[in-house]
């Protein structure tokens, strides 16, 4: 069922901030999509051209380089690498709009910046989507397995849901955003070390030792953060890593690795921001489990990232 066109702003012009600008535009609404530097110049001449299934689609969006060229909007959405949440918050912070979504891995920062940003107008959230770019285009793919999801705020998440609903976004809101962004951290920890230190998810896939050793890292990530107060979730996600027989776990996420989840949603990320926002991501991880997770340290040491090699760390 289709929705009244509202205004979106998109704050960052990478993969994600593309495929949600752009699909947005196409379902109607109004939207403009803040990029910089090279990226800027392109796609002024070019514009949003999303590629899906062999499909090529350019979309109306408004491509600008700077917030003043922004008019108020219904919603702006935070759509960077979590390395770059801290840069990016003051400039969301100049778009009048009445809500402001985070399509960001914000791990333990979540409420943090969700103070930052304001109580009264925040919809932590995490994409759905995964794929690559060139400088012509961005090659993407919904995630089967993982909608986008939105938490639940008194019902402010509602027109944002039915936007997404709009554009083709398959939906999920859940009542505990932070636990979950931090649940999904450790996930991506465990999964990512594995993708780096074999070189793909094909490779992790294939290789039932190291599908273990991933399975039993991401277990160990969740047991550590659930002793330090966290809500492991959502459920089958904690369900599959810790509670079925580890044998069918391994079989379970095998296939995965091997499949569009692995290959299409994890690796290319993974590997593309391995010392931007995964080294981030592996501290804050290390933060959240408070060193109680020996596995999990041991996989992200063996992918690179020894203690006192993180962002931040002790020397």
């Amino acid at each position: 069922m289709s929705v009244s066109p509202r205004s979106a702003a998109v704050i960052g012009a990478g993969v994600i901030g593309q495929v949600y600008a752009g699909r947005l535009a196409a379902a109607g609404h109004s939207t403009w999509l803040l990029a910089r530097g090279e990226t800027l110049d392109r796609m002024r001449d070019r514009g949003v051209t999303l590629i899906r299934d062999g499909q090529s689609t350019t979309a109306p969006v408004t491509v600008v380089g700077s917030v003043e060229e922004i008019p108020p909007v219904d919603v702006v959405y935070l759509a960077v690498r979590g390395d770059q949440v801290v840069e990016a918050l003051p400039v969301v912070q100049g778009v009048r709009a009445t809500t402001v979504v985070t399509l960001v891995n914000l791990a333990g920062d979540a409420l943090e910046v969700a103070e930052r940003i304001g109580a009264d107008r925040v919809v932590l959230g995490f994409p759905g989507v995964g794929g690559t770019r060139t400088d012509d285009a961005v090659t993407y793919q919904v995630v089967k397995q993982q909608p986008t999801t939105l938490g639940k705020y008194d019902g402010r998440e509602e027109p944002v849901v039915a936007d997404l609903h709009d554009a083709g976004f398959a939906v999920e809101v859940v009542d505990d955003a932070a636990s979950w962004l931090a649940t999904h951290a450790v996930f991506i920890a465990g999964a990512g070390a594995a993708i780096l230190a074999a070189g793909s998810s094909q490779a992790v896939g294939e290789d039932r030792k190291r599908t273990a050793a991933m399975v039993a890292s991401v277990r160990d990530g969740f047991e550590a953060i659930a002793q330090h107060g966290v809500t492991v979730t959502p459920t089958p996600l904690k369900v599959i890593f810790t509670v079925v027989p580890k044998f069918f776990a391994v079989y379970y996420w095998g296939k995965q690795m091997r499949g569009d989840l692995g290959r299409l949603a994890l690796a290319p990320h993974v590997l593309a921001t391995r010392d931007t926002e995964f080294s981030l991501l592996a501290r804050e991880v290390r933060d959240l489990t408070g060193g109680d997770a020996p596995l999990l340290d041991a996989a992200l040491e063996q992918a690179g990232f020894p203690d006192a090699d993180l962002p931040g760390a002790a020397t």
